[in-house]
């Protein structure tokens, strides 16, 4: 219910907003075109309003796309004032980047900067504006009690205790949490008996003021009393909502289907296709040819250096394993014999080992060996941020004994990740890194992979664990 309420208020300020982006446009117009007449400059030229009007769909087009796909309109966004600014503000900066670059290939039309300003400070204005508004109203009649929605929670535990405090984090929403029901949290203040009770307990609050919604939030293993409780709920008026406690379970990237109407719940997949994901592969690519391209003298200096450096090719392409098992060539620049392996086959790098050669032991130490990763980038292998891949051999020995090894698949692989910038690379604690993985994957955005990239620029690229 909440997810329904938090959707439809934000969909409420997308029409809202396209409003106010069209009235700002409009509004820019006049306040250039009748207000600052002469200053700061004079008009070079005077165009009628009907010409503004006739590029106001496009605008109305562009505004609407990158502010749905900046993430605006998430349904679960804190309603807290700076990130609110800061993603309208982000949202509209965006918003003047595609606006701008559309004027200046459209030559037939003269725009003027300062209406460009205007536009660019109205718009934010308004839309922040309306926003405080809506909230500070909303929430002042929530507070006097208007339009309040009572709320039981069955289940004391991290589900229920964390559902609590997302509905005190969403007051304008209007639930209000009378308690809990625990058979073994009755000590606790906000308890207000044990499971078995509740129905005593709803019908103890009919009297005076009802509850609206009981959720319940208990344990897959508390099947068979989640069962009693919905037949016993069904005899009364109240709405039931089922919680399942998963928290004590990894999940990855969950979400919930359905197939021909059954509901499905994802607990351990791959994240799904959507714009984020795109415009992160949109970075990758982006990123990859830039760097390659700045890189390019460096790594031609180092192609040479190994081709003298010993006999045999100047890329080395080893197999590795990288989102839902697929395996791939990653290249690196080679740092060894090509014989290296012959005898004792794959083998975990290890600290004191000699099977680099002297210009190789240097490009493992600074980490300049995995440059050509970027080609693997560009081809769609790999990520610039991700968990790091590893050789299908050693996968076979740690997916039987290293708890949730595996799960690290569920996300593309990547040069640089949150386990790495963070230490645990090369010949260090495998529990550790996958920790450091799975936080990653179940975090992740856009702003932690920026994150990542100036953390290795700082210091992800010299590690006394690489050799």
């Amino acid at each position: 219910m909440l997810q329904e309420q938090s959707r439809f208020f934000q969909r409420s300020l997308f029409v809202a907003d396209t409003f106010l982006v069209a009235a700002a446009w409009i509004l820019a117009y006049y306040l250039r075109f009748e207000v600052f007449v002469k200053w700061p400059v004079p008009l070079p030229e005077w165009l009628p309003l009907e010409r503004y009007v006739t590029f106001l769909p496009w605008i109305l087009i562009v505004s609407t796309f990158v502010f749905w796909a900046s993430g605006l309109y998430v349904p679960d966004r804190a309603q807290r004032l700076p990130r609110l600014i800061f993603s309208v503000a982000r949202a509209v900066a965006l918003e003047l980047l595609v606006v701008m670059a559309f004027f200046s290939l459209y030559r037939d039309f003269y725009v003027s900067r300062l209406t460009i300003i205007f536009f660019g400070l109205l718009t934010p204005a308004l839309m922040v504006t309306l926003r405080l508004a809506l909230y500070f109203y909303v929430r002042r009649a929530r507070q006097q009690g208007k339009n309040l929605r009572r709320v039981l929670i069955v289940g004391a535990g991290v589900a229920g205790r964390r559902l609590e405090r997302s509905f005190n984090a969403y007051p304008w929403m209007g639930f209000e949490v009378v308690g809990f029901l625990d058979d073994h949290k009755r000590d606790e203040p906000d308890v207000l008996g044990g499971i078995d009770e509740a129905i005593d307990i709803v019908d103890r609050f009919e009297h005076s003021r009802p509850i609206d919604y009981v959720y319940i939030a208990l344990p897959l293993s508390a099947a068979a009393r989640i069962e009693t409780l919905l037949d016993a709920f069904a005899t009364r008026l109240v709405h039931v909502c089922l919680v399942p406690d998963l928290l004590q379970y990894d999940i990855i990237n969950s979400r919930i289907t359905d197939v021909d109407g059954l509901p499905v719940l994802h607990l351990i997949d791959e994240q799904p296709i959507e714009f984020r994901r795109v415009l992160k592969r949109v970075l990758d690519v982006a990123f990859s040819a830039l760097f390659l391209l700045i890189i390019s003298p460096l790594m031609l200096l180092i192609a040479l250096a190994v081709k003298l450096s010993s006999k045999g090719p100047v890329f080395y392409r080893q197999e590795r394993m990288s989102l839902n098992g697929h395996t791939f060539a990653m290249l690196k620049f080679r740092s060894m014999p090509v014989d290296a392996e012959a005898k004792t086959g794959a083998v975990w790098a290890k600290s004191g080992e000699d099977r680099a050669t002297p210009v190789g032991k240097f490009l493992r130490r600074t980490s300049l060996d995995e440059l050509p990763q970027f080609i693997n980038v560009l081809k769609g292998d790999m990520s610039v941020v991700g968990p790091r891949p590893e050789r299908p051999v050693f996968i076979e020995q740690f997916k039987d004994h290293v708890p949730r090894y595996m799960l690290r698949h569920k996300m593309k692989a990547g040069i640089t990740g949150w386990a790495q910038v963070n230490g645990w690379r090369g010949n260090t604690s495998i529990e550790k890194r996958i920790q450091y993985d799975l936080y990653y994957i179940q975090n992740w955005s856009l702003a932690l992979d920026f994150k990542i990239m100036l953390m290795t620029l700082w210091k992800g690229f010299v590690n006394p664990n690489a050799y």
